[in-house]
């Protein structure tokens, strides 16, 4: 997986509804604006790291003097029969971003729709068909 140039593949258990896509697109587009937005840096878990018992402070001297992290781009949210997929470029953030994402997943997958694996990278999973744009051949898409 290059996390600079890669595609985050979904398999789900059946074709998608719109409602579906809805779904599985709203989180990768609200993962996506906080990534963007330079929230998975783990070299700035001021709070998780202490002791919440007590009165939490944030340091914003601390929080300027890490290196910033943010998300470059994403692709649309592309559907296939019973296969998303989406291009990212996580630039500078760290593999939190990931972990968050999994997290979401894991629950939106329980409770809302089945997602049967997920997979970092790759060029092809299943019958995907490149260059395929034709709803009446089961694609769909997401505009991120």
């Amino acid at each position: 997986f290059n996390p600079l140039n890669s595609f985050i593949w979904f398999e789900l258990f059946g074709e998608p509804t719109d409602r579906d896509v809805d779904l599985l697109g709203g989180v990768i587009q609200a993962w996506y604006v906080m990534g963007r937005l330079g929230a998975f840096n783990s070299s700035n878990l001021q709070l998780a790291n202490s002791m919440l018992e007590y009165d939490p402070s944030y340091d914003s001297d601390q929080a300027c003097a890490v290196m910033p992290s943010s998300f470059h781009d994403i692709s649309d949210v592309e559907f296939q029969d019973n296969w998303a997929r989406v291009w990212v470029d996580l630039g500078t953030s760290d593999y939190l971003g990931l972990d968050v994402l999994l997290n979401c997943l894991s629950q939106l997958s329980s409770e809302h729709l089945g997602i049967k694996q997920v997979v970092f990278g790759g060029k092809k999973m299943g019958d995907w068909e490149e260059g395929m744009t034709s709803s009446d051949y089961g694609y769909k898409h997401f505009k991120i």
